[in-house]
Order: structure tokens, then C-alpha cells, then sequence
């Protein structure tokens, strides 16, 4: 394996990028917090602010003191001016471009549906949509593409290889076609991964060095945070709990396999039992808001559940055992400090994960040792729309592209 040293023009952009997402993730706010926490000299960081300043990446404000005494400190932070990132998220229903900053606040959002019907312009409506953008904010400096992709794929080739139900596409080398069309980086990921990346720059795994990001949805994607970075080895493939089977003899899934724990509680699949249950058509979002809303008038007026929520509360119950047994398997390889729950599993009622974490917490190996902490996102359900961007954004922060 081939292992690159640093020459001092590299050593430079790897501080330069380190520079910038400390001060992005409001990990450092000023020039003597940066040289306590790089190491680097007083002057080393202010060669390097100077440039980005220059640059219009960032800039200094003064920070206004609460008690109105002494001189207002100057704080850096990221410029309105700085360039802008391009996302493009594609999962099963559906596909997202967005325009976002350097802290992934989404400027613009486009979306066009996906189905058997048009699944075979894909690429001809990215480049639209990465075209409209473009055209539209051609004002802005644009530091590249990322894209997010529904797995499995391969990262190294920015391949989606064969996502089950995902009207056939397979092989798809989607990094290398977008990078025919546009005269600027592109970044691949997968789509879980991105999230992951997204929690723990900005959200709620921001302080945290070693987490599981799992994205319940139509499927069940994972991405690892280890010692603070995303979990990669030289394979390209990406962790997949959602075909950790439970059961040898189960459930036969798209894949192939059988007992794949997102054949029992992916959201699709929580739906259908919810809908046969109760009898009634509504969407695992309703179902939710409508188990939320019991368990509020039942704790502040005693009221017992009706036979509706009863239902939903058992398919509840037995979707915390089988992920219990799931995400215990995968505690026990990689010992987190955290778990992550996004995507349309941010919408289960708070009930149901407190009793999964107590339940992960009795069962894994180190249970005596390490409390494992399960979490909503920061982002609600759209961590991996957000953090599509993020291949191009972890990048930037590493110096790659300035």
C-alpha cells in the first residue's frame, strides 16, 4: 500500500483545513484558542487566518461581552462570502439537491421523485438540478459536489452496487458521470455515512469520539464514527446493520439473506403491521404523532389506551426486542459510546428508545463497564439529506481543496 508523506505544501492545506473546521464546528472561536488547540504558533495561526480572511472563507466580528465592560474580543467565524457546497442525496423515493454552507445550512432544496417510471433519467435530472443551482446562485463561489447515496455502494469507485427494491439500478457509477458533466470536484458516499459525518460535525454526536448513526427507514443504514472519524477500511463497502440477520430461519430479504433485521422493523414494514392492527391507512409519521399524543394524555390525565393505540404499542414493544438483539451484536463489535437514531426513526415516540437503550445497556458485553447512550438526531429526519454534502465537506476540512 501505497503511503503519501507530507511535503510542506501539504502539511500547509492539512493545517489550513483544520484551521477552518475548528472554527466551523465552533470548536475554536479565536486566534488563541487555535494555537492552544493545534499546537501550532502564534504565527503559524495568523499566517493562516490572514489567508482566509483574504480569501473571504472567514472573518473577524467583535463578539459582544454580557456585562458591557472592557473591549469587545474579536471572534472568527465563517464569511457569508465563503464558497458554497452542492449536495445530492438519492435514496428510494425519491432524490435531493441542495446549496448549502460550509455548516450545512441548506440554502436551496430541489427534489424530484423517483419510481419505476423515471428512475432511467436519474442522471439527466441531477445534472438539471446541480444545473438550476448553478445557474441560480452563479454569484457564488462553489467548492464542489458531494453525493449521498442510498447502499450498498462502493466508495472508493462512487458506485451504488445493488440497493434491494431500487427499480433495478445496479453498478451505477454515479460519481464518474457527474464529474463528465461539471468542471469541479465530486465526492461519494454513502448516504448513512454523510449522516454520520453531519451528527458528529454539527449535531449529536458533535462531542462524541465514537458512535453508531442509524438511519431507520425504508431500509436500515449505518454509519460508525471511531477516534472521531468516519469507519472506512480499503474495501470501499460501508457497514450494513440492516442485514444483521436475527433470525437463521426468517424473513427472506431483497438481499437475499434471511432474518435481516430491517424485514422487521424498517418503517415500511412497522406501517404495514400497524395498518393491519388498527385497520386504519395512515403512514408511520401518523402513527407516531398518534402514539405521541397518547402517551401525553396519559400522563397528565391517567386515561388508558383505546384499542388503536394498544395495537401500535405492541408493534412498538416487539420492534424494541429485535433491535435490541441487532444493535447489541453491534455494540458488542465496536463499543460506542453512543447510538444515533435518524431518518424516520426519529419520529418513534421518546418512550420506545429509552426502553430500547435500557434494554441494549442490560445485554451488551461491556454492560458492567461503558453505558451506551441512544439518541434522536439533531436533525430530525433529515440528517442524511443534510449531510449529503459532507464527502466534499470532510475534504475541505482535510485541506484537499484549498
Amino acid at each position: 500500500m501505497k503511503v503519501n508523506g507530507l511535503n510542506n505544501t501539504s502539511l500547509k492545506q492539512r493545517n489550513r483545513g483544520l484551521i477552518l473546521k475548528l472554527i466551523a464546528t465552533d470548536e475554536a472561536s479565536s486566534r488563541i484558542e487555535l494555537t492552544r488547540k493545534t499546537g501550532l504558533s502564534k504565527m503559524g495561526i495568523s499566517n493562516i487566518v490572514n489567508e482566509l480572511i483574504n480569501d473571504g472563507i472567514i472573518e473577524e466580528k467583535e463578539k459582544v461581552q454580557v456585562d458591557g465592560q472592557g473591549r469587545n474580543p474579536v471572534q472568527l467565524c465563517i464569511s457569508d462570502k465563503a464558497p458554497k457546497l452542492i449536495g445530492v442525496h438519492i435514496y428510494r423515493e425519491r432524490c435531493s439537491i441542495i446549496l448549502c454552507d460550509i455548516q450545512l445550512k441548506v440554502l436551496k432544496k430541489i427534489e424530484f421523485p423517483l419510481n419505476e417510471q423515471n428512475i432511467s433519467k436519474l442522471i439527466p435530472e441531477i445534472e438539471k438540478g446541480v444545473s438550476n443551482i448553478l445557474s441560480e446562485f452563479s454569484h457564488e463561489k462553489i467548492f464542489g459536489i458531494g453525493i449521498g447515496a442510498i447502499g450498498p455502494v462502493n466508495n472508493n469507485q462512487g458506485r451504488i452496487l445493488t440497493p434491494p427494491n431500487f427499480y433495478g439500478i445496479h453498478d451505477l457509477n454515479i460519481r464518474d458521470e457527474i464529474r463528465k458533466k461539471y468542471d469541479m470536484p465530486v465526492y461519494f458516499e454513502g448516504e448513512s455515512n454523510c449522516a454520520a459525518m453531519a451528527e458528529k460535525y454539527y449535531g449529536s454526536g458533535k462531542n462524541c469520539e465514537d458512535f453508531i448513526y442509524i438511519d431507520l427507514a425504508n431500509g436500515i443504514g449505518t454509519g460508525v464514527i471511531a477516534n472521531g472519524k468516519l469507519y472506512t477500511n480499503t474495501s470501499g463497502l460501508v457497514c450494513e446493520l440492516g442485514h444483521t440477520s436475527i433470525n437463521w430461519q426468517g424473513n427472506i430479504c431483497g438481499c437475499g439473506n434471511k432474518g435481516c433485521i430491517e424485514t422487521y422493523v424498517s418503517s415500511n414494514v412497522l406501517q404495514r403491521q400497524m395498518q393491519e392492527l388498527t385497520g386504519e391507512k395512515k403512514s408511520f409519521y401518523e402513527f407516531c404523532r398518534e402514539m405521541d399524543n397518547a402517551l401525553i394524555r396519559k400522563k397528565e390525565t391517567g386515561a388508558e389506551f383505546g384499542e388503536s393505540e394498544k395495537a401500535i404499542d405492541t408493534i412498538f414493544v416487539d420492534m424494541v426486542q429485535k433491535l435490541t438483539c441487532a444493535i447489541t451484536s453491534f455494540v458488542n463489535g465496536l463499543n460506542p459510546q453512543k447510538i444515533i437514531i435518524g431518518h424516520e426513526g426519529y419520529w418513534i415516540p421518546d418512550i420506545y428508545l429509552e426502553m430500547l437503550e435500557r434494554q441494549v445497556n442490560a445485554m451488551h458485553i461491556a454492560k458492567n463497564y461503558r453505558e451506551i447512550q441512544i439518541v434522536k438526531s439533531y436533525y430530525e429526519s433529515e440528517a442524511t439529506t443534510a449531510g449529503c454534502a459532507c464527502s466534499l465537506l470532510t475534504a475541505i476540512f482535510e485541506g484537499k481543496l484549498f
